[in-house]
C-alpha cells in the first residue's frame, strides 16, 4: 500500500495533457484533454480494469468543469483528488451533505484522505475477507517490489496444478514457443482459450480454475493443442504474422468455431472448407480495421461467443442451431461493433494508417484479394517510391507550395499491396514511369487494377494525386466494409 499510497501523493498535485487522437503534435491546448486526477466514489459501473478494487481516472476539464464531484452519464460520483488535502474530517462531512454523498461514499472519502494523508506510512494490509481473486490482487500489489508477478502468472500456476498425467507447464510453454515461430502470443491466450471453449465466464478469476475444470481441460488437452496450431497455421496461410495481428483476442472466436464444429484437420487445406475460410478471413480483416475490442476485451468476446450460443452453459451444446458457416454478421451484431463506415471515420482512423501498421496490411489484403498470401508471395509497396519523398518536399519548396509530411507520404494513401516479383521489378521507379512501362494497351483496367486514379502521375503531381487517391480508397473501403 505504501509505493500506491506515495504514487496517489504526487498526482494529486499534477496536471496531465492527453493529446487527442488524430490532431496535430503541436504546443496548443485544442489539441490536447487537460485533464484533472479522479476517484470513483461510487463505482456502480464495472471499472474497464477489471483487477483493480478503487477505480481511479484522468478526467477532461471541459467535460468535468473542474468541478470538485463531477457526476458522469452513469450517475457516478467523481471526486477531485488534488483537493484531498484542503479537507480534514469535518470538511469531509461537509462534503458530503452538500454533494448529498451516501453513507457508503462519505466512509469511502473519509477513508481516502486518511491513507493518502495522515497514514502513509502503512505499507501491509490484513485481509479477511476469503475470495481469492481479491487476496491475489493484494499480493500483486504488495509484491510490485519483489520480482514481477502479475495475476495471469499466478493464475498459471493454480491453473497447472492439477494436470495429473501432462506436464502441463512444458506443454503449454511449447505450445507458445511453436506458434511464436510466426507470431508473438503468451501463455495467457492459452489459458483464455480454456475458458473461451469450455466455460461460461471468460474473466481470469481463480475460481473459475477450480480442480474439476483443470481435470476436465486435461482429457481435451491434445485436441485443444491442435486446434490453436491449425488455427494460427491458418491465419499465417492468410498472410498475418505477429506484426499485423494486433489483437490475439480475434484468434478465439476462430478458435471456437473450428474446435467445436470439429474442422481442425480439415480447416488449413479441405476444398470443404473453402467457404468457411474466405468468411473467417474477411471477419479477422475487419476485426483489425474496426477495433472492436479496446479495454473491454473479455465483455466483447463474451458478446461475440452469443453469435454461436446465446447463454453458454458447461455442457456440451455449443451452438444454438445447426450452421455450418463462420456467422461473420452475427458476430458483429452481438459484439455491437457494427457501424456505417463514413467518410469521416476513413479519414480518421483508417488511411492515416502507416506502411508498417497492421491496419495498414489488414486494408490492402482486402483491397487486394487475389495475390499469393498463403506462400508469403506478397509485398506492400509505396506507389510513388519512398526514396522519392526527398525529392517532392524539394518541388514543393521551390514552387513554395504546401507539401505532406512523410508519415503522409507513407500511409495508405500512397500504398499498394504487389506480387514479390512485380514489387521487385518495380523497384524504385517513379510511379508514371512504372505504369506507363507495364499498362500495355489497357491504361484503365491497369490502374484500376492497382487502384490508382486517372491523374497526372508525375512527382510533381503529387498533392493532386493524394487527393484523387483518397476519393477512389474511401469509395472502395465503404463498399467493402458496408457489409449491412
Amino acid at each position: 500500500m505504501g509505493n500506491n499510497v506515495s504514487l496517489l501523493y504526487i498526482l494529486h498535485y499534477l496536471d496531465i495533457n492527453i493529446h487527442r487522437s488524430h490532431h496535430k503534435w503541436e504546443n496548443n491546448d485544442k489539441y490536447f484533454k487537460i485533464c484533472d486526477f479522479y476517484f470513483n466514489l461510487t463505482q456502480s459501473k464495472q471499472p474497464e480494469n477489471e483487477n483493480v478494487e478503487y477505480e481511479f481516472l484522468w478526467l477532461d476539464k471541459a467535460e468535468t468543469k473542474e468541478q470538485d464531484i463531477y457526476i458522469d452519464k452513469y450517475q457516478q460520483k467523481w471526486f477531485k483528488c488534488r483537493y484531498l488535502y484542503q479537507y480534514d474530517s469535518s470538511r469531509v462531512k461537509k462534503i458530503a451533505k452538500e454533494f448529498n454523498l451516501s453513507e457508503n461514499e462519505e466512509e469511502i472519502l473519509d477513508s481516502l484522505h486518511q491513507k493518502i494523508f495522515e497514514k502513509a506510512l502503512i505499507n501491509f494490509y490484513l485481509e479477511e475477507e476469503k475470495n481469492p481473486n481479491k487476496a491475489v490482487n493484494i499480493f500483486i500489489r504488495i509484491n510490485s517490489n519483489g520480482r514481477s508477478l502479475d495475476y495471469s502468472d499466478i493464475l498459471f500456476s493454480i491453473a497447472i496444478a492439477n494436470w495429473n498425467k501432462i506436464d502441463a507447464r512444458t506443454e503449454i510453454n511449447n505450445l507458445v514457443d511453436k506458434i511464436n515461430e510466426n507470431f508473438k502470443i503468451s501463455k495467457d491466450l492459452i489459458l483464455k482459450g480454456f475458458l473461451y471453449l469450455f466455460h461460461q465466464n471468460i474473466k481470469f478469476q481463480i475460481n473459475s480454475f477450480d480442480k474439476n475444470f483443470i481435470e476436465f481441460i486435461e482429457t481435451k488437452w491434445e485436441n485443444i493443442k491442435n486446434a490453436f496450431i491449425e488455427t494460427f497455421k491458418l491465419l499465417r496461410n492468410f498472410g498475418f504474422e505477429a506484426k499485423t495481428l494486433s489483437s490475439n483476442n480475434a484468434v478465439l472466436p476462430i478458435l471456437y468455431f473450428i474446435y467445436h464444429k470439429n474442422l481442425t484437420n480439415n480447416i488449413v487445406e479441405s476444398v470443404g472448407c473453402q467457404e468457411n475460410r474466405e468468411l473467417i478471413k474477411k471477419w479477422l480483416l475487419r476485426v483489425i480495421i474496426l477495433k472492436p475490442f479496446g479495454r473491454s476485451g473479455d465483455t466483447v468476446l463474451t458478446n461475440m461467443r452469443k453469435a454461436f450460443i446465446k447463454d453458454f452453459k458447461q455442457n456440451e451444446v455449443f451452438f444454438d442451431r445447426e450452421t455450418e458457416l463462420f456467422p461473420l454478421q452475427e458476430i458483429e451484431k452481438e459484439a455491437k461493433y457494427i457501424q456505417k463506415i463514413d467518410d469521416d471515420f476513413l479519414k480518421d482512423n483508417v488511411l492515416i494508417c502507416r506502411k508498417n501498421s497492421p491496419e495498414a496490411f489488414a486494408v490492402l489484403a482486402l483491397l487486394y484479394p487475389n495475390l499469393d498470401y498463403k506462400n508469403n508471395d506478397f509485398d506492400k509497396d509505396h506507389l510513388h517510391p519512398e526514396s522519392a519523398y526527398v525529392k517532392y518536399k524539394k518541388i514543393c519548396k521551390e514552387k513554395n507550395e504546401d507539401y505532406w509530411d512523410f508519415p503522409t507520404y507513407d500511409s495508405l494513401l500512397n500504398l499498394q499491396m504487389l506480387d514479390k516479383n512485380e514489387n521487385k521489378s518495380k523497384k524504385d521507379k517513379p510511379l508514371k514511369q512504372w505504369v506507363d512501362e507495364n499498362c500495355k494497351d489497357d491504361r484503365k483496367a491497369f490502374l484500376e487494377k492497382h487502384l490508382i486514379p486517372d491523374v497526372d502521375l508525375s512527382l510533381e503531381n503529387f498533392n493532386e494525386f493524394l487527393d484523387a487517391r483518397e476519393r477512389l480508397m474511401i469509395d472502395k473501403l465503404k463498399e467493402k466494409l458496408n457489409l449491412y
